[in-house]
């Protein structure tokens, strides 16, 4: 079997969450003093965490599975037709009669500036109980949203218990996306390989760049880095400024972001930036810095479009971002035979095209030129 064919039998990521529906309507200028305000356009639309990285995973490629609850009100049925005709696999979740939560979100149309009005109602969320009739060997990644702290705890130690005596590249991944109640789920992070952190929850907890985030968080866990105990990558998105990220041993990179010429559409970036570092790190198998690279990346694509299908059309350029194999050897598309090529292509889950460097279509993603990290004094500039 070729590098290639591979891609297209690595095992699912499990995105554990919610599936909540936002209404984004653009309007000239927000201002909720007025009695009367005319929009310009508006649209009803799949949403939530979970659902936003499930979409975006799909998009790129990953074999992809959503693990959560869903509304069976036939008002809502739009949900499940959207995840049916992505062939996003819901076989495991569980239904109930409940309307999902759901968010208004006002877009001024110069600025993209967006303003949140959340309905934060109770809707049943996964529990243990459930995930245990999961086939673990069918995942390779799962992805937290970190809420319901209690049943998330008791998901992440049955992935623990599986990986437990099993070889490295048996055991499954396992990523947390903190985006809320920070106090509520701290404990949650020395159980995972990888942490997202917002800039909002950084700046909440006063840390005002990506590098005092990062040292904050590995500060926040119990035991010093000297003793070799699990500890989890940190990746915290930092908006315009790019991202930062820490390896599990304190090494610090930072990956300035891929400038956009023109902003659309703000709404689901982070989650886009979620799904390429996961889409990197697990099926191309990058290391962190470029896995955070590509996120950006991705995520900077993503803003200059409306929604999500623009990920279908985002060509990877193979000679920048090659496929790396678990034993370390890399492929690119000269290296294969044409014909192969096309017989392993139509069994991928989207075709690749390989495009000149240089064309608008292509997204350059160039590794960081050394592993170490940048000087100290570079890295808290920004």
């Amino acid at each position: 079997m070729t590098q290639w064919c591979s891609l297209s039998v690595m095992k699912a990521v499990l995105c554990v969450g919610c599936t909540e529906v936002d209404y984004v309507t653009t309007v000239e200028n927000v201002d909720f003093q007025s009695d009367r305000s005319r929009t310009q356009n508006g649209a009803l639309q799949r949403s939530g965490r979970s659902s936003n990285v499930s979409t975006a995973l799909r998009l790129l490629g990953a074999n992809v599975e959503l693990f959560g609850v869903l509304s069976r009100n036939p008002t809502y049925r739009m949900i499940l037709d959207d995840l049916e005709q992505r062939g996003i696999d819901i076989g495991h979740c569980t239904f109930t009669d409940e309307s999902p939560p759901f968010s208004t979100i006002v877009q001024e149309r110069w600025t993209r500036r967006c303003t949140v009005v959340y309905c934060d109602k109770p809707f049943p969320y996964v529990t243990a109980k459930d995930f245990r009739k999961l086939d673990l060997d069918r995942y390779g990644w799962v992805n937290f949203e970190a809420r319901s702290p209690r049943e998330t705890c008791d998901m992440i130690r049955l992935v623990l218990d599986h990986n437990n005596g099993r070889e490295e590249e048996d055991r499954i991944v396992v990523s947390l996306q903190i985006y809320n109640a920070f106090e509520t789920v701290v404990d949650l992070i020395g159980m995972c390989d990888y942490v997202f952190v917002t800039k909002y929850i950084a700046e909440t907890r006063g840390w005002m760049s990506p590098l005092e985030a990062c040292e904050g968080i590995h500060e926040l866990l119990r035991m010093p880095r000297d003793i070799r105990i699990r500890r989890p990558c940190v990746i915290v998105p930092w908006s315009s400024l790019g991202a930062g990220c820490m390896t599990t041993e304190g090494q610090y990179f930072e990956l300035p972001a891929h400038k956009t010429k023109k902003i659309i559409d703000r709404v689901g970036d982070s989650d886009c930036f979620t799904a390429g570092f996961i889409y990197a790190a697990f099926v191309r198998q990058r290391r962190l810095a470029d896995a955070v690279d590509f996120a950006n990346a991705v995520a900077s694509f993503k803003l200059a479009h409306v929604g999500f299908d623009c990920l279908g059309l985002l060509q990877v350029d193979t000679v920048k971002l090659p496929v790396k194999m678990r034993g370390g050897s890399e492929a690119t598309s000269d290296e294969e035979d044409d014909d192969q090529q096309n017989n392993c292509r139509k069994h991928l889950l989207r075709p690749f095209e390989f495009l000149e460097a240089g064309k608008d279509a292509v997204v350059t993603v160039e590794p960081p030129a050394e592993e170490a990290p940048p000087p100290a004094e570079s890295a808290s500039a920004s």
